[in-house]
């Protein structure tokens, strides 16, 4: 398998900032069909306004492309969307190869292809500075579209929240889209979804609740917004700040960072979807280091999610994990070796030690939804399902199974482990005896 892109490569080939944006918005599975990718061929169709698809392929290794649509760009939208998605890690090895495709790399290896704009193998003094100038565009339009965000929040605090009109958060998060905060877009849109379920499950507790939960969710993007805005932000944080707006950070400069070299062992697995995007969330634990990782996979919705990282087993491996704090999303480097059943024993943390835990990563990341933790206690049924430590501290237990945790535990005390939200732990496995078990 060649390796993929980064988004700024294929930032750096666009001809000019409008077939950069026209790319981005054309970057999601729902126009694609027919997609594929076999190192160093990248193939696709496009459905336009028209009856019949754009046809797009592209050499990689060149890069050489070429389209069927009929604009004058070179690249055009199409290639640079297709380039979006495969350098996202969106598109997976495979796929019938098109007839397109086929036949136009057949050309490219016979010398008869039709002749189309390649970029040479190192950035040319006008490459970077044109790359430096949309990344400038993208910021100022970022602070644009939180300054709109901000003007917005005002209106509804002033106005009441309770007479915010439906469809509002779905509008803001697609001008956030546009602005090119797609962190922000999909807090809004995660805040509307909740808010409905919630409102419709609940009657007029759920309402309250929902109160609740969008007072602070405002708050959060209200303070997002302002921490953009400051100019002297330490460097972990900005980076912070940067991650949950959208910016990625390229796989080179990560890879690059030292290695942390362990046994982690795939203690939990989640798997959630964006739109056309389906997101799995990987949580591995050091068990001679007893650090925590987050190793995420993206593939379109409806395609299989990478599976390398099965929950109950272990890897020795390097990983490097990406810049802001708390340091917790990492990616896999160097695997030395794979254990199909993992060992491990970790500490034992109590109620109090977990929630400790919570409010310290919050300092460093106010916008944190979850975090992992381990807790040592008895699983109970009432007055509500929760673990009790040793203490008698209880800490509630949601979106799980107690009873199955209960039945499989036996009322013994094990070390559950899993991600703490402020509704309580989620748990997704738990530790007797040096075995994990996973839910």
């Amino acid at each position: 398998m060649g390796e993929r892109w980064t988004t700024e490569r294929v930032t750096a080939l666009a001809p000019d900032s409008a077939s950069e944006v026209a790319g981005r918005r054309l970057a999601t599975p729902v126009p694609w069909s027919d997609i594929g990718w076999s190192h160093p061929l990248l193939w696709g169709s496009c459905q336009g306004s028209g009856r019949t698809p754009y046809s797009v392929a592209i050499d990689v290794s060149g890069p050489t492309y070429r389209c069927s649509c009929p604009s004058h760009k070179f690249p055009c939208k199409h290639v640079l969307a297709l380039l979006y998605l495969w350098a996202e890690g969106r598109i997976d090895e495979g796929g019938s190869i098109s007839r397109f495709a086929l036949e136009w790399s057949t050309k490219q290896e016979k010398g008869t292809a039709t002749p189309t704009r390649e970029a040479p193998a190192e950035k040319t003094e006008e490459q970077l500075a044109a790359a430096a100038a949309r990344a400038a565009q993208r910021e100022e339009r970022v602070s644009q579209g939180l300054a709109e965000l901000e003007r917005w929040l005002a209106d509804q605090v002033t106005a009441g929240i309770a007479h915010t009109r439906p469809g509002a958060l779905t509008d803001l998060a697609a001008r956030m889209v546009d602005a090119q905060v797609p962190g922000v877009a999909g807090r809004l849109r995660d805040l509307d979804r909740t808010g409905i379920a919630t409102r419709q499950a609940r009657g007029p507790r759920g309402s309250a609740l929902w109160l609740d939960q969008t007072v602070a969710e405002y708050g959060l993007l209200h303070l997002l917004a302002r921490a953009w805005a400051q100019p002297d932000l330490p460097d972990d944080l900005r980076a912070t700040v940067r991650s949950h707006l959208g910016f990625t950070v390229p796989k080179e400069p990560v890879l690059a960072t030292p290695p942390v070299t362990d046994t982690w062992a795939v203690v939990g697995m989640r798997d959630s979807d964006e739109e056309q995007v389906s997101t799995r969330r990987v949580w591995l634990y050091g068990t001679a280091t007893g650090r925590w990782a987050l190793v995420l996979f993206f593939t379109p919705r409806g395609m299989q999610a990478d599976a390398s990282l099965v929950p109950g087993s272990a890897i020795t491996a390097d990983l490097h994990f990406y810049p802001g704090g708390p340091a917790l999303r990492a990616m896999v480097g160097q695997t030395h070796k794979t254990h199909l059943h993992a060992e491990l024993e970790p500490s034992r943390a109590s109620v109090a030690e977990a929630l400790a835990t919570w409010r310290a990563v919050l300092a460093e990341d106010p916008w944190l939804g979850s975090y992992p933790v381990a807790v040592h206690g008895r699983i109970v049924l009432a007055p509500q399902p929760g673990i009790v430590d040793d203490g008698g501290d209880s800490l509630a237990l949601v979106a799980s199974s107690p009873e199955l945790i209960l039945a499989l535990t036996g009322g013994d005390a094990v070390t559950v482990l899993g991600e703490l939200t402020p509704s309580g732990l989620l748990a997704t496995s738990y530790v007797s005896g040096g075995e994990l078990v996973i839910l």
